[in-house]
């Protein structure tokens, strides 16, 4: 710590420095002054040291006087390292001191000190050091409490994936918890102005986050600012950011503006399904009290009693809710034909139907397998009562057929029952796929053959 030379007297020739630092230290209670002189050949004294060494240090002004080293040795080990460089690097360029050590006191309490000093060149290369050296243990204490509170905030914050965030409206700068950057996009080090934000809202957006700004600004108003707008991150991903924030006060006006951002994208994108959804169930409650009066209205046709219409009616119906069933069942994803056709074919003897295995190989969309299940059930009925199925040796084959890419298609053959005789007449099954298949991209064609009913029916396959 360089060569030291001690005086005999407090305030050996003191400068007139001395008095007044002794007299501010002591009246304000601030710390201990003390005054250095450093001569030109490097041996320094104090020439000075308060009364307040005692409450500080805890020994008296005049042992420090006697014998510098008393207080030196008062630094902790590890900090005079610290404090050596610090204190030659004052004296080689002639700037402040200011250093913070921890120093252990005569009654063996570790306390944080201040020691800070001025350097005022005197004639003959001599440098008189005007210092004080205050006790900031409560106040180091005091800051660690906040940082950690601070911390313990911004984990609970963080925790709910929002990041933290503050604009100072004097010096028009903007501080960004790691989170928030997270949420931007940006990495820790990026640099964080208000034009940087600015750039990376969606650009339709950004009047509406400059009008939340200034609300929240205006002193007439509850300085709250509130905002959900687009972004796009410097790596070009899409998110939709919640921004919520209050305006601090002074006596000058908006200081500062605190608040949070969550990232709403999830929520955004979860509105966006549950509204499409609402959409495609109102579309399919349209198509299904269609076909539903469709069935009602073709049922009516023909039938020479209501009991008759009605057995006729249920049964269809039924067969419309078994399909619905299989849907529901699926979660409303894709189904392989070969499932709706067991499941439309349940009520009638299964055993005489023949299907093709590789049905199972392909799938349509549940959106056509409600129809396709009416179609399958009318066709099923209609063999039972005219066709192959009307006598004990006839069958019906249904068999994969070819289709282009994208489309799904089978046959259905009628073989073993009576002579098919030849009409014009336009059955249940053709309107009824006219009104739900056709909408859904599906065809069906009928051919009544004298050997056996046959229908091609072809729809879009399953993405």
């Amino acid at each position: 710590m360089g060569v030291w030379k001690p005086v005999d007297v407090i305030g050996d020739k003191p400068s007139p420095g001395g008095p007044i630092i002794r007299s501010s230290a002591d009246a304000a209670s601030l710390g201990m002054a003390y005054q250095i002189e450093a001569s030109k050949d490097g041996t320094r004294r104090f020439t000075f040291v308060g009364q307040r060494c005692q409450a500080v240090n805890g020994v008296p002004a005049e042992a420090a006087m006697a014998d510098p080293a008393v207080l030196y040795n008062m630094v902790l080990p590890e900090h005079r390292e610290a404090f050596a460089a610090a204190e030659a690097q004052a004296i080689a360029l002639t700037q402040p001191f200011d250093v913070e050590v921890a120093m252990r006191r005569a009654d063996g309490v570790v306390r944080w000190h201040r020691i800070a000093s001025i350097p005022r060149p005197q004639p003959g290369g001599r440098v008189l050091w005007d210092g004080l050296q205050i006790d900031v243990t409560d106040r180091r204490r005091l800051a660690s409490e906040l940082e950690e509170q601070r911390r313990r905030v911004e984990i609970a914050v963080e925790a709910t994936d929002m990041g933290l965030w503050e604009v100072d409206l004097q010096s028009e700068t903007l501080t960004w918890s790691d989170r928030n950057r997270r949420l931007f996009g940006l990495s820790p080090e990026a640099p964080v102005t208000p034009q940087i934000y600015m750039d990376l809202i969606y650009e339709e957006d950004r009047q509406f986050v400059r009008e939340a700004f200034e609300r929240a600004r205006d002193p007439a108003g509850p300085g709250d600012f509130t905002a959900e707008y687009r972004i796009m991150t410097p790596a070009g991903e899409a998110r939709w950011v919640w921004s919520r924030g209050r305006m601090i006060r002074d006596d000058e006006g908006p200081r500062l503006l605190v608040g949070t951002s969550l990232d709403m994208t999830e929520r955004r994108a979860a509105e966006e399904r549950r509204n499409l959804l609402t959409r495609e169930l109102a579309h399919r409650a349209k198509n299904f009290i269609s076909v539903v009066m469709s069935i009602v209205g073709q049922t009516a046709r023909g039938q020479e009693s209501v009991q008759e219409f009605r057995d006729l009616l249920m049964a269809r119906l039924q067969s419309m809710a078994a399909s619905q069933d299989l849907v529901t069942t699926t979660g409303g994803h894709a189904i392989d034909v070969s499932g709706v056709i067991a499941q439309s074919l349940a009520p009638f003897d299964i055993q005489r139907f023949e299907i093709d295995g590789g049905l199972a190989e392909v799938s349509i969309e549940s959106t056509v397998a409600v129809g396709m299940g009416l179609l399958l059930h009318e066709m099923a009925t209609n063999a039972t009562k005219y066709g192959s199925l009307s006598n004990s040796k006839g069958r019906v084959v249904i068999g994969r057929a070819t289709a282009p890419n994208g489309r799904v298609a089978f046959e259905w053959h009628e073989q073993g029952g009576p002579k098919v005789v030849l009409s014009d007449r336009r059955g249940f099954g053709t309107r009824l796929l006219e009104q739900v298949l056709r909408n859904q991209g599906g065809t069906v064609k009928f051919a009544f053959e004298p050997a056996g009913f046959r229908a091609h029916v072809e729809c879009p396959a399953a993405n």
